[in-house]
């Protein structure tokens, strides 16, 4: 008879993806309590609140509780060990992303949307080239601060 750990039940390719998903899920969770709580994030271009009863927002944060007790449950019976990140890495690859998008924003690449007014590059595109290249400033800046330890 097999006496089996339960930390041995899944090989370290299989306890990574548990571990991905897992993050994953409590980052949302994580996220949505915040504006359960109250958060709202007002940008320049966007502003996001969560309108919901107080009825709702209990029920939401009980279940969000009882989400993260599993996650804490499984992390605990699968041996999933904690992974302290620099958040540095995160933001470089977001502008990173950011800047891939900008440069596609461009006169040039507006047209796969349709016929693009001749005087729009001259009013958009060196706006656009700026905000790319802060992009990449940022990303770079951050790139170096990925060595430094918490």
């Amino acid at each position: 008879m097999w006496k089996v750990c339960m930390k041995d039940l899944l090989n370290p390719y299989q306890k990574n993806s548990l571990r991905v998903s897992l993050v994953t899920f409590e980052e949302n969770l994580r996220q949505a309590q915040e504006w359960l709580d109250g958060r709202d994030e007002n940008g320049i271009l966007y502003q996001r609140t969560l309108t919901t009863s107080e009825e709702h927002r209990e029920q939401a944060s009980h279940a969000i509780q009882s989400a993260l007790d599993l996650i804490a449950k499984l992390r605990d019976v699968f041996g999933l060990e904690i992974e302290f990140q620099n958040a540095a890495s995160i933001v470089q690859g977001n502008l990173t992303v950011s800047w891939a998008n900008l440069m596609d924003t461009q006169a040039g690449k507006l047209r796969r949307y349709g016929k693009v007014h001749p005087e729009l590059a001259g009013t958009l595109d060196s706006d656009i080239r700026n905000l790319a290249r802060i992009a990449l400033q940022l990303s770079a800046i951050l790139g170096q601060s990925k060595q430094e330890k918490p």
